[in-house]
């Protein structure tokens, strides 16, 4: 799929479900890991661990993702690295000024992890929003005073 990345990070799941990825949307996923996963990979300096990547319906199902998730067609991974906080993460992305359309940063509480959604070949489209998931629940604007 890319320099850092293979197939088998962004499909696997601990319940058993097959989640094979159509062809549009391994696509959808090699345009993630190359053009967004590959540089924070490579800003970071170390691994990069997916923790959840495509999802076929009846995993996001049983996941409880969004019914309108970009997990559905391989336009989002979560993700973490190790000796780094979500805060941290989001700070790295938007500084290499990658056409994202989401970024979520979760508390440590709600797993710690950065979610990285795009529009695979639609930079136009993306709307860059960036978001903290606090450990109360819901979402906000991020701030990292607050995160």
């Amino acid at each position: 799929m890319s320099e850092w990345f293979v197939l088998p990070e962004f499909t696997k799941n601990r319940h058993g479900i097959t989640n094979h990825p159509t062809s549009a949307y391994l696509t959808n996923l090699t345009i993630l890991a190359q053009n967004f996963l590959d540089p924070v990979r490579e800003a970071v300096g170390k691994p990069v661990v997916i923790t959840s990547g495509y999802r076929c319906p009846a995993l996001n199902v049983k996941v409880g993702g969004s019914k309108t998730s970009a997990h559905l067609s391989g336009e989002a991974a979560d993700f973490k690295v190790e000796g780094m906080t979500a805060p941290e993460l989001v700070q790295v992305i938007l500084g290499l000024a990658l056409p994202f359309d989401q970024v979520i940063a979760y508390a440590p509480e709600r797993g710690g992890h950065v979610h990285l959604g795009i529009r695979a070949g639609a930079d136009a489209r993306a709307r860059r929003q960036v978001l903290w998931a606090p450990k109360s629940g819901g979402y906000e604007p991020f701030n990292r005073a607050s995160a």
